[in-house]
């Protein structure tokens, strides 16, 4: 069972053997009503990885391989056997500076599981330790006695697991020896470095460590190493951005480039946030030939939405014959069109089977991406109250964990030059003496500044609907913009069409004049192609 596992894991058996691992068995807890004990112990066939300092085993971790006769799964099951506390990392006499064949250490590799240290080693590399107690390993206390050992390493790597467990001990290793540790990056989707091995091959692991970068090396710009990038800003060849297609009174205040970050729309209930936002989606979708990705909680119906961003598109109401304009058959056929132009740049998240945190939402994104082999330009996350905000644990405060939350959301939305937008409530609102709500103001969001401190745009949608005194239009003003060098804080007035695409207008008495008095002014109303 011992020599399948290994078979199974791809290990050299060279180094198997090097490292005096070997066979086993261990107790299991009796799981089966016919055993003679069913509430005893069975013995079940494990791999051994002895740990040796000296020469000598001084603690031992027994590994079940077991597997599942259906799902093909190994056990997880292990347990540790050692006579001192803490224990030392596995692997530690490989380091061991009083070996008569010690050599100089360039690179110590530090991971977590035991069969990750041998996967590393099949790979070529020799000096490898893996912590003594996985994630829950106290680093300081199991390191202490073996400082010096580790700290003779010309440069220390961390490749460390995925999962939450992982990322903690990762963050340990790195206030353990953040002056000299670099840190590996896995590819999306795989839980450690045996993964990547077993999926890829010695090469991306070796490429993998080879590309592990120090803590603070990304977040350095280093002029010397950015000169013709610098050279061709200050002759004004950069990215100064696109039209959204809406205006030029919306350029004013809205002129994304491709940078990516995060934008914040808020409005109180019924104001028109999400109508604004689909016409302005749309807008990116059809003029600039943008992808947007849409988790769309205020839109269950998925095919209702898309007919939504159809209607505007096609500047119809109706889109079962065009608003009289064509027969059911003629219709089809726009539709078709309209359908295959939005299947190749509109997605919509269907997350009726789980509340969804922002992991998911980006590992979502992330998977979709990478089976379509397209980038997304936008995502829409409508409204963010349906957000499961896990940032922070059970003890963070709620503006914790939106700073969390959205920390992580802009720096993901940076690294992949996407827009994402969220929609969120503001604060509850009392009137302000008979009719008028107060106006929101930048820091109206719930729940947190934060909203405001780390949006790149802020805007509100308002939506007046006074019939009798003719006015009935959407006020859309941007509190926030974060570079101004292509647009600014500002407000544009919007009328709105039956099929719910939003015409600019100069002021509120154009608005007024339009309702009222029968002035002409211009309307896009004609099909986008």
């Amino acid at each position: 069972m011992v020599q399948r596992y290994i078979q199974a894991m791809k290990l050299s058996p060279d180094i198997i053997v090097q490292e005096g691992v070997m066979c086993a068995w261990m107790k299991q807890t009796a799981d089966d009503s016919k055993s003679e004990d069913p509430k005893g112990v069975v013995m079940v066939p494990a791999i051994a990885y002895c740990n040796y300092l000296d020469g000598k085993i001084i603690n031992v971790k027994f590994r079940s391989v077991q597997q599942h006769p259906v799902t093909g799964e190994w056990s997880k099951l292990f347990c540790q056997v050692s006579p001192t506390k803490p224990c030392a990392p596995y692997g530690i006499d490989s380091i061991n500076l009083l070996r008569p064949d010690a050599q100089p250490i360039r690179q110590l590799i530090i991971t977590e599981g035991e069969k990750d240290r041998l996967t590393l080693m099949t790979c070529g590399f020799p000096y490898v330790l893996s912590i003594a107690n996985g994630a829950s390993t106290n680093i300081e206390e199991s390191h202490e006695a073996f400082d010096e050992w580790i700290q003779q390493a010309g440069e220390i790597i961390i490749c460390g697991d995925t999962d939450r467990p992982g990322r903690r001990l990762v963050k340990l290793l790195i206030e353990q020896y953040q002056t000299r540790a670099k840190v590996t990056t896995l590819p999306q989707g795989k839980k450690d470095i045996s993964e990547v091995y077993e999926a890829f091959g010695s090469r991306e692991v070796q490429r993998i460590i080879a590309e592990a970068q120090g803590i603070s090396d990304a977040d350095i710009y280093d002029l010397s190493e950015h000169k013709e990038d610098i050279l061709d800003i200050m002759m004004g060849n950069y990215d100064r951005g696109y039209e959204v297609g809406m205006g030029g009174l919306t350029d004013g205040i809205f002129h994304p480039t491709s940078e990516g970050g995060l934008i914040i729309l808020t409005g109180r209930p019924n104001s028109g946030k999400t109508d604004f936002l689909n016409c302005l989606m749309a807008h990116l979708m059809y003029h600039n030939q943008k992808r947007v990705a849409f988790f769309s909680f205020e839109k269950p119906i998925k095919g209702k939405h898309v007919r939504e961003i159809a209607r505007i598109a096609l500047g119809v109401r109706n889109t079962e014959n065009m608003d009289g304009a064509e027969s059911p058959e003629e219709a089809r056929q726009e539709n078709q069109k309209v359908v295959d132009y939005l299947s190749e740049h509109m997605v919509d998240f269907d997350t009726k089977t789980r509340l969804p945190d922002s992991n998911y939402i980006i590992g979502m994104m992330e998977a979709m991406m990478n089976r379509k082999k397209q980038k997304i330009d936008y995502l829409v996350i409508d409204p963010y109250v349906f957000i499961n905000m896990t940032e922070g644990g059970s003890r963070a405060t709620e503006t914790e964990k939106v700073r969390l939350m959205l920390t992580k959301l802009q720096a993901w939305s940076r690294t992949r030059h996407i827009w994402t937008v969220v929609v969120a409530h503001p604060r509850i609102q009392y009137k302000d003496g008979h009719e008028a709500f107060p106006p929101l103001d930048i820091y109206s969001v719930a729940g947190s500044a934060q909203w405001a401190n780390l949006a790149d745009f802020l805007l509100t949608v308002n939506r007046i609907s006074k019939p009798e005194e003719g006015k009935m239009f959407t006020i859309v003003e941007m509190l926030k913009v974060r570079d101004q060098e292509f647009c600014h804080p500002g407000k544009v007035y919007y009328v709105r069409q039956p099929c719910g695409r939003y015409d600019e207008r100069e002021s509120e008495n154009d608005c007024i004049a339009e309702a009222m008095q029968g002035k002409v002014l211009a309307k896009d109303d004609e099909p986008w192609r």
